[in-house]
């Protein structure tokens, strides 16, 4: 079993330990907004892009409904995306209803000590993406346009085969 290197968080659960299949990669475990349990080391055979985004960020909420689209399309052949809310305490009791009303299908947790932030997005961009795959992180972009979303699907074309 792997030694765990963080510890339970109030308000929420991130422990973070090392990935041995991930160069750079370190996993985490967190709880998303439906109370499971997230591992991402559980995805080391997947494709995985962690969407980093807040309530109120206009360009993130276009992406989320994007990236919801190609979750739905590729799910089946191993893509799976993670929404990490960055919202503060005063914005996230927006995180919930917003999911729900983007009918978002994929896992969105809220990362209230931006424990996840601090391994995968120190500058707080947003919107910002990671892309993953076998542990490793590929890729990683800053910002969203729409022009972007023919590059994002052969992104994750090229990953999954």
């Amino acid at each position: 079993m792997r030694r765990l290197l963080g510890a339970a968080l109030v308000g929420g659960l991130l422990l973070v330990a090392p990935w041995p299949g991930g160069a750079g990669t370190t996993n985490f475990t967190v709880r998303d907004l439906n109370g499971r349990y997230l591992r991402l080391s559980d995805y080391d055979k997947n494709v995985v892009l962690m969407s980093f985004w807040t309530t109120w960020c206009k360009p993130c909420l276009v992406e989320l409904r994007h990236l919801d689209k190609f979750y739905r399309k590729y799910k089946d052949k191993g893509f799976v995306v993670l929404g990490v809310a960055m919202d503060g305490p005063e914005t996230q009791a927006k995180v919930s209803p917003t999911v729900r009303s983007y009918r978002l299908g994929f896992p969105v947790f809220i990362d209230t000590d931006s424990q996840v932030v601090k391994l995968y997005n120190t500058k707080r961009a947003q919107p910002f993406s990671v892309l993953i795959k076998g542990g490793k992180v590929v890729k990683t972009r800053a910002a969203f346009q729409l022009s972007d979303l023919p590059e994002i699907e052969r992104e994750i074309q090229a990953l999954l085969k």
